[in-house]
């Protein structure tokens, strides 16, 4: 779905890597490459959702994104990790060496966490969580969200190409039921202001009406 119009450019937070490379969010994204971003949250002690979630990815993308430049970001929300945990995650579930896997301080998650609208809830020393990959154009901004787990590699490409359509193009591409809906809200105009015109135009008048022949 698409994000919000107004949901702009990620925001300016301080990350660390599994070497303990400290860096701006945005300054490590753009140091990666170019293209569009595909960023999920994970925690790294999670047995459920975030490693099925990062397995997908990495099967979805090795499918649909060959050839293609784009960049991966697995953000952990979790303050308590450090550098071994993520080198950890990163092991156990093999993920390639382009993807970014970072962790930050608890203030810079709940900044994150009100950016994107992402709920987190503590239950014991697990983490409620929903599940959701945000999608961040070639300039860092927030574009679209894949909700759940059933997604293949087509709904991906599809939306990844959505992010970095320009302009108009851009917009039509991300809102095609709204287009939908503005040919039809204009097709129903069209026909109401004929109607009206039909019925409330008067006749022409017909030459001599009212008078008899001699």
């Amino acid at each position: 779905m698409p994000a919000q119009n107004d949901a702009g450019h990620i925001p300016n937070l301080t990350v660390w890597d599994e070497t303990n490379r400290q860096n701006s969010l945005p300054e490590m994204l753009r140091e990666a490459g170019n293209g569009p971003v595909i960023l999920l949250p994970v925690y790294t002690r999670c047995t459920m959702s975030c490693p099925v979630l990062a397995a997908k990815l990495k099967a979805e993308t090795a499918r649909t994104m060959y050839g293609q430049s784009y960049r991966v970001l697995l953000f952990s929300f979790d303050p308590s990790e450090d550098a071994a945990s993520l080198r950890g995650f990163r092991e156990r579930e093999k993920l390639p060496g382009k993807w970014m896997l970072v962790r930050a301080e608890e203030t810079d998650i709940r900044r994150f966490s009100d950016f994107f609208h992402y709920s987190i809830m503590a239950d014991g020393a697990m983490f409620v969580h929903p599940n959701q990959i945000f999608l961040l154009d070639h300039t860092l901004r927030w574009r679209a969200t894949i909700i759940g787990v059933d997604w293949d590699a087509t709904e991906l490409g599809k939306w990844m190409q959505r992010v970095e359509a320009p302009g108009i193009l851009g917009w039509v591409a991300m809102n095609p039921e709204k287009l939908v809906w503005i040919g039809f809200g204009g097709l129903l105009l069209s026909l109401v202001g004929a109607m009206g015109w039909l019925l409330w135009r008067k006749p022409p008048a017909v030459e001599g009406a009212g008078t008899e022949k001699a």
